[in-house]
């Protein structure tokens, strides 16, 4: 790498470096490697001495490349590349630079026709560019001269030779020919065309296949979220299910032990009022099922009328008034009660006579 020149800001040095890299130079490729990517000790020249720097190369060099090749565009002296880094004939022109990761600092190039010449011939075999640099890092164009030379002497070792194989060429207009894409006859700049057309559909079809890919990936997970927010749901559910039916079963108990009470209180108040006779266990757990089964059945008791009280002193014969009795009835007063009342009557002890005393 040579070292052209020195320039001092306020508080750096920035210096012209020339180095040659170990690329391969294909005239039919529309680009070179500037600088290859990464942290590089060189051997170079640097402003105009010998002299041995660590270059680091990462994208951040891209943009003061860019600036000052447009400037240099815009001067009176066109931009070019030449020939070991002496003046004369130029090798191409320079289009634009560009960044490409893994690979390095890239140049659009032109090539001219000493340019193809020489690598055709293979004349040449490496490319060294010229470029400031300030604290090991490249950071622009020199103002005037060549921006870099083919040469023969690398200091890069570690980038693909530069040199035109026309073989491989056409084997590959052989390939596009066989793909359909080019006819046998297709000149190589027109095929170097087609290629790159080619290339950039491919790029775009595997970007689509990756926007889709990233789509499918997304609606999986989304569909994962939204199954596992149903299970738990779901859960909830179950576990609410659980408690209401737990709620409605011991409702259920309280209610059925409300109903309990209410017939037996409704039954004992049947039987106060005579309707019951008290030793009747039969009619006593027939009513209490029934006011149970059908709460109403509660009003059908209570309406009916009261029966001859059982206890030995007085029997209610369905009639408007009672009358004192010691546990005996005339005929007439016994066929007057009904059935419950007649074998209430007997089980009490009661006597049935001919005639009343009165």
């Amino acid at each position: 790498m040579i070292l052209q020149k020195m320039f001092r800001s306020i508080t750096r040095k920035r210096m012209i470096v020339r180095a040659a890299f170990t690329q391969s130079l294909d005239v039919e490729q529309p680009s070179i490697v500037f600088m290859p990517e990464g942290e590089h000790t060189i051997t170079a020249s640097v402003d105009g001495k010998p002299s041995t720097i660590t270059v680091t190369v990462d994208p951040r060099v891209l943009a003061s490349f860019n600036e000052d090749l447009d400037k240099r565009k815009e001067s009176n002296v066109r931009p070019f590349g030449g020939f070991d880094h002496e003046k004369g004939a130029a090798s191409f022109i320079p289009l634009e630079f560009r960044y490409e990761d893994g690979v390095g600092l890239m140049l659009d190039v032109e090539w001219t026709k000493a340019g193809r010449e020489a690598i055709e011939g293979k004349d040449y075999s490496y490319f060294s560019p010229s470029f400031l640099i300030r604290d090991g890092i490249p950071f622009g164009l020199p103002k005037r001269g060549e921006v870099g030379s083919l040469v023969n002497d690398p200091a890069f070792e570690d980038i693909p030779r530069i040199a035109a194989s026309n073989s491989q060429i056409h084997s590959n207009m052989e390939h596009l020919a066989e793909l359909g894409l080019i006819s046998p006859d297709t000149k190589e700049e027109e095929a170097l065309v087609v290629a790159q057309s080619t290339l950039d559909e491919l790029k775009e079809k595997a970007a689509k296949v990756d926007e889709l890919e990233a789509s499918s990936v997304q609606a999986q997970e989304e569909y994962e979220a939204k199954t596992a927010s149903a299970e738990e749901e779901l859960a909830d559910l179950k576990i609410a299910h659980a408690k209401l039916k737990e709620e409605y079963e011991e409702m259920m108990k309280k209610m059925k032990m409300s109903s309990e009470s209410a017939a037996e209180a409704a039954v004992e108040d049947a039987v106060a009022a005579g309707r019951i006779a008290p030793q009747d266990e039969e009619a006593r757990a027939f009513w209490k099922q029934s006011i149970i089964d059908k709460p109403e059945s509660a009003k059908v008791l209570a309406s009916m009328p009261g029966a001859p009280v059982l206890d030995g002193s007085t029997i209610l014969a369905g009639r408007a008034e009672a009358r004192e009795m010691s546990k005996e009835l005339v005929r007439s007063e016994f066929d007057q009660l009904n059935g419950t009342e007649k074998m209430a009557f007997v089980k009490a002890g009661g006597t049935i006579v001919d005639n009343a005393s009165e």
